[in-house]
């Protein structure tokens, strides 16, 4: 997985059914070179395959400084800790495990959809990490806050009647659409 810290925005990842080499990680962070640029730094844990001569001459190379978290130190890496506990919980991998190579792919590209797109990120002040990550404006800003229990404000005109739809049959990743609007 290669994540853009400072928006959180996931730019590219690889799913390998065994441990990936140095060669595994340099294609996924490849492609996200391809379509997102070269970086200046890959912060990282000191996995064999992140630490091999191939994979740190491959940086040096390419002038991308590596920088490690530190051995044993929970919180070290914390966004990417952060990151990674998010997804679990977004696929559900301990209450309901995946049945197929090809089911998780598909459960994998929805929620790293999801969390990338649609869901609003605290650590960013409300903004979802493309928004943050494309320079858009935030839909957080636009948000109307929803009347109080026992409040109406006569002037608003008529309440915008909304639903929850969920984008997997597990519930776990919601999302607030105009009634009716749901596909």
């Amino acid at each position: 997985m290669v994540l853009d810290l400072l928006s959180r925005f996931p730019l590219a990842f690889g799913f390998f059914c065994r441990e990936p080499s140095s060669e595994d990680v340099l294609q996924v962070l490849g492609r996200a070179m391809r379509a997102h640029g070269r970086p200046r730094h890959f912060v990282s844990d000191q996995g064999s395959q992140l630490t091999a001569s191939l994979f740190r001459e491959t940086l040096d190379a390419l002038g991308i400084r590596q920088r490690f978290g530190a051995i044993g130190q929970y919180g070290s890496i914390a966004i990417v800790e952060r990151f990674w506990r998010t997804l679990k919980e977004l696929l559900g991998v301990r209450l309901s495990p995946p049945l197929s190579k090809s089911h998780l792919e598909a459960r994998l590209g929805l929620a790293l959809a999801y969390y990338g797109f649609l869901r609003p990120h605290q650590g960013l002040g409300g903004p979802t990490p493309a928004e943050v990550y494309l320079h858009v404006e935030p839909a957080i800003t636009r948000a109307v806050p929803p009347p109080r229990v026992g409040e109406r404000d006569p002037t608003a005109g008529d309440w915008l009647p909304l639903e929850v739809v969920f984008l997997d049959p597990e519930r776990r990743m919601p999302v607030i659409v105009p009634t009716g609007r749901a596909a």
